[in-house]
């Protein structure tokens, strides 16, 4: 184990306690996998969006919906 890391530990335990490290590690790797876990699925979000979800025909123009919803009218 590199110094560096060894003392990152010990300044850790001295701050915290040695009981806690454990669970700070545990949250902390749970944090992580959570914000990997939340690109991914914002990644598999924005290329499902670039895909048409409408049944329509793909080669008929796009419906004016302007004048579908007038409010008061």
């Amino acid at each position: 184990m590199d110094d560096k890391y060894l003392f990152v530990v010990l300044v850790l335990a001295i701050l915290f306690g040695a009981s806690r490290l454990p669970s700070l590690g545990r949250n902390f790797g749970e944090g992580i996998r959570e914000f990997r876990r939340g690109l991914a699925n914002a990644a598999q979000d924005e290329s499902g969006s670039a895909t048409p979800t409408s049944q329509e025909d793909p080669g008929a123009p796009p419906a004016d919906e302007t004048h579908l919803h007038h409010p008061g009218g």
